[in-house]
């Protein structure tokens, strides 16, 4: 009798340990994915989401750099405004200061009107340019 319950009291004890480090384990999950979270600030932990204004906003000077006649864009440390119309529609307005061949520079104001498609956010490929147009100064 003594010894089945010293035996007993060992095997609870095991099974006691073992369903400590089960919820130890458990609770560093699910620390990492709260910490996760919270350092991407809410988004999701895939990078296939939507673009962040940044991402859209390289697009539109890939964009803007391609369709200009200009050897030589530039786009002001300043900034730029930019709008969503839909989920995957976005507007950029964006100034630039382009240079011809001849030197001569002139400041534009452009206005990219394009649709994400998916995939890689900040890649040109991705995107459809709906609509630019320009208004010089």
């Amino acid at each position: 009798m003594a010894k089945s319950y010293l035996e007993s009291k060992d095997q609870k004890k095991k099974s006691t340990r073992n369903v400590l480090l089960l919820l130890m384990f458990l609770g560093m999950i699910f620390l990492f994915i709260v910490i996760k979270f919270a350092m991407n600030g809410g988004n999701s932990f895939s990078a296939t989401g939507l673009p962040t204004n940044e991402d859209a906003y390289s697009v539109s000077q890939d964009m803007i750099r391609s369709t200009v006649r200009s050897p030589n864009v530039d786009f002001p440390a300043d900034g730029f405004q930019i709008g969503k119309k839909s989920d995957s529609i976005y507007i950029v307005r964006t100034a630039a200061e382009l240079e011809d061949d001849g030197g001569t520079k002139k400041s534009v104001s452009f206005k990219v009107l394009m649709e994400y498609k998916g995939g890689k956010q900040n890649e040109m490929k991705n995107w459809s340019l709906l609509n630019i147009s320009e208004e010089q100064h």
